[in-house]
């Protein structure tokens, strides 16, 4: 027995020093990582309001951090839309990073082309995020000019600033990325001119400010930008060292509800660890009468 002790003793102690064991799990964990960031799966919310909006509520559809293509074609992202189209959404969100630094311009034609297919009663609505004008690489293939250009050109609405109400009783409000947005227009500057009775939905690509656009009055804060840490424990050390507001998921203060997504796709590399990649499907329905 002590033999067989020795000899097994003997073993670990080979393989250990052979170096096998920490190739075996940084092979593991890359292998996690890209399931993570390939295994597209459906988060959704319920979101319940005072406010006094039609019977049936509104759906809505989220996409954000995409950045064409590092983990998906054209095909896949079809796929994808189709999925989405099944919801019945009755808009859709896209909140920045749909593409990046090094989307070429032939892939920003088919990323937002392919996107606008997405059949919904009020269309789709976009913000731009800090990579989307490719803002870091001066060689990029394409101009801010040209991304303005293909987003109307399929007649996606743009939201810089400035709000757009879908009925009577529901307005989107959407925003500059933080980046590159005048820090002097405030949150509640945007709903000047704004029927704040109706559903307020904030459009901003990173979730930040968030007691300030809870003080200004919004219902509903859709954001992403983060990619819930793509890497762990990227988003835990955020979390735990106060780098970030919310790093990823549902947040409530008062009567203004936040929620960030992880993004349909991740920058840089094909790989994940934190959360799986998400479209998000949102139910915005009207509390019940108090009897």
């Amino acid at each position: 027995m002590i033999c067989k002790l020795r000899k097994r003793q003997g073993l670990w102690k080979r393989v250990y020093r052979s170096g096998l064991v920490p190739i075996f799990l940084t092979i593991l964990v890359l292998g996690y990582g890209y399931y993570c960031m390939h295994d597209v799966v459906k988060t959704t919310y319920t979101i319940n309001t005072q406010k006094n909006i039609r019977e049936e509520g509104y759906r809505i559809a989220f996409i954000s951090d995409l950045h064409f293509r590092t983990t998906m074609n054209e095909t896949t992202l079809e796929q994808y839309c189709r999925e989405i189209e099944m919801e019945h959404p009755d808009f859709v969100v896209l909140c920045g990073d749909i593409v990046d630094e090094q989307t070429n311009l032939l892939d920003l034609q088919k990323v937002f082309q392919t996107l606008s297919t997405i059949q919904s009663d009020y269309g789709v609505f976009f913000v731009y995020g800090n990579h989307d004008r490719a803002s870091y690489n001066p060689k990029a293939d394409f101009t801010p000019e040209q991304l303005t250009q293909i987003l109307e050109q399929n007649g996606i609405h743009i939201l810089q600033e400035e709000n757009y109400s879908i009925t009577e009783d529901f307005t989107i409000i959407g925003r500059e990325d933080w980046y590159t947005r005048d820090s002097t227009i405030t949150a509640k500057q945007l709903l000047t001119n704004v029927d704040t009775t109706n559903f307020l939905l904030l459009l901003d690509h990173q979730p930040r400010n968030l007691s300030e656009n809870a003080a200004a009055g919004y219902d509903l804060q859709l954001s992403g930008h983060t990619h819930g840490g793509q890497i762990w424990p990227v988003g835990l050390i955020t979390d735990l060292l106060g780098f970030g507001e919310m790093n990823y998921g549902y947040r409530k203060i008062d009567n203004f509800q936040v929620i960030v997504s992880c993004g349909l796709g991740g920058w840089g590399y094909p790989i994940r660890t934190g959360y799986h990649s998400e479209y998000v499907i949102i139910d915005i329905q009207k509390d019940p009468p108090v009897s």
